[in-house]
């Protein structure tokens, strides 16, 4: 029997049904990502990737034991996407983000990054995953940020992943990211400190195709979708004051990647994130 457990606020959704009206609120939208991972089948008109391919059938429609981590949505726009895990047709478990855009009231983009163990470099080592309940919570009105500079902050980020440089980037000094699933700032098992601590991305010289499908200005959240070009080779990095060489192997990763903006500063991040052949696109670019 298929599963559908919400840890979020999502314990709503199922409610909620989407309409034809443009009145279609955050909780509307979310419902719409759930009603389109549930369906026994994609309308035909409908669009829809899992890892850049076009697909007929996405994954979340055969899996069991579907539990949602994050839902991200806002008062704008007509896309929703939802974060979390499950148990494959195969028996084997996942990590996945899918993107749905609403039109007239019906579906017509879907777009999934699906993760088993061994297609990123890192994988939750517990099934569900914790996830950081700030993302969900409302951010005072006196401390929001405006849609157009919580873009600019992500981009800054990006960016500086670019020039392997942080200092540009607004973040808090307690920021942590989250890796499907794994902290990898301020962690012992990592190299490098906070959200700016870029320098250990010298092996990504380029974050294509960035897209922010969500921007919620009460909850200080946008979402991004990007693909990080990673040529491959080996870099030399100073650890524990010792120089030493790693290698990298060609290839990109499609990440879903959200921010947590509070006072225009990046508090969270998290991100959702498959490795595919070098040089494969999302399927969404313009």
């Amino acid at each position: 029997m298929r599963i559908f457990v919400a840890l979020t606020a999502l314990a709503l959704l199922g409610a909620c049904a989407t309409t034809a009206s443009a009145a279609c609120d955050r909780d509307c939208k979310l419902a719409e990502v759930r009603n389109v991972a549930m369906a026994e089948a994609l309308p035909a008109d409908m669009r829809a990737t899992e890892n850049g391919a076009v697909v007929k059938q996405l994954w979340t429609q055969k899996a069991t034991n579907l539990t949602i981590h994050g839902a991200y949505a806002g008062t704008k726009g007509d896309e929703a996407v939802l974060v979390g895990t499950g148990t494959g047709a195969d028996g084997k478990p996942a990590v996945f983000g899918l993107r749905v855009k609403t039109v007239g009231g019906k579906p017509r983009e879907a777009e999934l990054v699906l993760t088993h163990q061994g297609e990123a470099g890192l994988f939750p080592p517990t099934i569900p995953k914790p996830r950081d309940p700030l993302f969900d919570n409302l951010v005072d009105p006196a401390h929001r940020t405006p849609a157009a500079k919580m873009v600019a902050a992500a981009n800054a980020y990006f960016d500086g992943i670019e020039k392997h440089n942080g200092k540009d980037v607004p973040a808090t000094a307690d920021c942590n990211r989250v890796e499907n699933g794994v902290q990898t700032t301020n962690s012992g098992q990592f190299v490098g400190g906070g959200c700016n601590s870029l320098d250990v991305f010298a092996y990504i010289p380029e974050v294509r195709e960035r897209r922010f499908p969500v921007v919620d200005e009460e909850r200080g959240v946008v979402l991004a979708a990007v693909a990080f070009w990673i040529p491959g080779g080996d870099y030399k990095r100073i650890i524990d004051g010792k120089e030493t060489t790693r290698h990298y192997d060609p290839r990109s990763l499609l990440l879903f990647e959200a921010f947590k903006i509070v006072d225009g500063k990046i508090a969270r991040i998290e991100a959702t994130m498959r490795n595919v052949p070098l040089g494969t696109s999302m399927g969404w670019s313009k």
